[in-house]
Order: structure tokens, then sequence, then C-alpha cells
């Protein structure tokens, strides 16, 4: 199976821009049944394109021990990391799955692997931030029409009307906000040339060549 040795560089490392597996999503593709033992390939795309894929085996049993295995080769190497799962009751019926973090030792409900690293821990382990924490509105802008546009060439040509429709207004509303910067960066732009050219520091033209 490939690790995760290569991706966007450059800047910190993010949480979105990790390889994650996320309990709530294993158990919903069938990974966390109470009793079995389930194996398989979980992979991750980054633009359409694969970017990593690990190998993952859950043994699950609510009553007893839990764990899921997850393989992965790094620089040539074949790593293994044995993982132990938790299960706690839910109120009205079914378990909710925890990880325990092979570095910290706690519970956590996601693995993340940043580019360039050698194994899965919890968010907190890795010291990472959302992305959201280092953005300004531009970057938020880019990342919602990125997010819009995978999600409208993932859907099914059977895909309900509706839920297209969503798609598409979050991204009329994210390239809203770019236009909108633009603007504002423009009239900044402008209004900065006026003040530097009536100064005398520049001619009139010079930063829009630049």
């Amino acid at each position: 199976m490939g690790g995760y040795g290569s991706g966007p560089g450059g800047g910190r490392p993010t949480v979105e821009g990790s390889l994650r597996l996320e309990l709530p999503r294993l158990r919903r593709s069938g990974y966390l049944k109470p009793g079995h033992r389930v194996s398989g390939t979980w992979s991750w795309s980054r633009a359409g394109e694969p970017c990593g894929s690990v190998g993952v085996v859950c043994t699950t049993d609510p009553e007893s021990v839990s764990t899921m295995v997850i393989s992965f080769s790094h620089k040539g190497e074949q790593v293994t990391q044995n993982i132990t799962l938790e299960a706690v009751p839910m109120r009205f019926g079914g378990w909710r799955w925890y990880a325990r973090c092979p570095s910290s030792g706690r519970r956590c409900t996601t693995l993340v692997m940043p580019n360039g690293g050698h194994r899965f821990a919890s968010v907190k382990a890795w010291r990472l931030p959302y992305a959201s924490q280092n953005e300004d509105a531009f970057g938020r802008a880019h990342r919602r029409i990125a997010k819009a546009n995978e999600r409208l060439a993932r859907m099914s040509r059977y895909a309900r009307r509706p839920t297209r429709q969503r798609q598409r207004e979050r991204l009329w509303e994210a390239e809203e906000v770019l236009d909108h910067g633009l603007t504002l960066a423009w009239q900044r732009l402008s209004g900065l040339e006026a003040r530097l050219s009536a100064a005398g520091r520049i001619k009139k033209g010079d930063l829009a060549d630049g």
C-alpha cells in the first residue's frame, strides 16, 4: 500500500491536508461491524488524483478487545500499526467507536498522518491546526470552490436536482466572496497609486504595470 510521501509543499501541515482515518466513516463503510473481522484498502484522492492508500483490518468485539491494524509503505519500508479500539454503548442502541492514539494514549475518533509523516496518530498528538485557523477569507473561498467542484464532479448523473443546486449555490457564494475581495483590493491599489503619484514617488500606472 502507498503511504503519503508526496503532496502540497510549503507551509505548516494541516488536518485537511493530511491522510485521515475517521472512525465514523469506517463504521459507515462496514469496517466496524461488532463481532466481525473486516479487511480492505482505504484510499484517498486530491483533485481527482490518488494521493495515498493503506491496508485496514478491523477486528471488533464490543464486549472484549477490538483492534485496527493499519499497514502501508514509507520510504520503501513496510509499516504496521496496531491500534486499540473501544466501543461505548449509545443511549438508543448501537456503539460509538473510539481509537486509542498510539502516541498519547488518549481516545479519539480520527487518526491522521500529515505529509511526510511516518505514522498515524491523533490530531492533538500531531499538533495540527485546521486549515480554517490559518486562512483568510480568500483562502476559505478558494477551498469552498475546490470542495464544491469536487463534489459536483463526483456526483452521479442521477443525483437529485436539489442536491446539485445546493453545490452550485455554494460555488456561486464562494465566487462572490472572491469577486468582492478582488474589487476591494483593486480599489485600495488605485487609492495607493493616486497618493503615491500625488506625492511624486511613482508615475501613474506603475503599480498596475508591476
